[in-house]
């Protein structure tokens, strides 16, 4: 057997696993899965130091705290949804799609999503939805039947009412309430 060189590792795809562990609940109550991370790799969900942060983000903050984050800082946002029981994950997490297919991520997605055993699944953007939903419902996922837009530039009105019908949908509408006062700036 002829000797194979070793992976490379992807330093993006490491910083993006070692940002979302410290934000990922003990329990998780919805999970939020979107396409891949952002072309740009010093923008993603997880990551504090990005001002301003991508629209994913932003919009989740806008829905879940009904609110804008503005000039606040993220991490009190991220620690509320971890509190919460809110965790995103990327369907194609190993670097930002070029337009290639979803489906070769699908099975591996479903290994990851068992032991984290969410209460409501929303998948974000059609393709997602397109290359995920069947497979999830056969799967017996609770992934919730709504089409949820990408927040991406134009679109972040319909995201935000598709997203909170998901959650009504998914029996989370709890879940959306302001961020407490006091740990604005914890």
């Amino acid at each position: 057997m002829p000797n194979l060189p070793a992976a490379t590792p992807n330093p993006d795809w490491n910083r993006r696993r070692q940002a979302a562990s410290r934000y990922r609940p003990n329990r998780v109550r919805l999970l939020v899965i979107a396409a891949s991370p952002p072309a740009d790799t010093t923008r993603w969900f997880y990551f504090e130091d990005d001002a301003p942060a991508e629209e994913l983000f932003e919009e989740v903050v806008h829905v879940m705290f009904e609110e804008e984050r503005g000039t606040q800082r993220k991490e009190p946002f991220l620690r509320e949804l971890r509190r919460r029981g809110v965790f995103m994950m990327d369907l194609k997490p190993d670097a930002p799609r070029h337009g290639e297919p979803l489906a070769p991520y699908v099975a591996p997605l479903l290994l990851n999503i068992g032991p984290l055993a969410p209460e409501a699944i929303v998948l974000i953007e059609g393709d997602v939805y397109d290359a995920a939903y069947r497979e999830m419902k056969k799967a017996g996922l609770p992934v919730v039947d709504v089409r949820v837009p990408s927040p991406s530039s134009g679109h972040e009105i319909e995201f935000r009412r598709q997203f909170r019908v998901a959650l009504i949908r998914g029996g989370l509408e709890k879940l959306i309430r302001p961020l407490p006062a006091g740990k604005r700036d914890a």
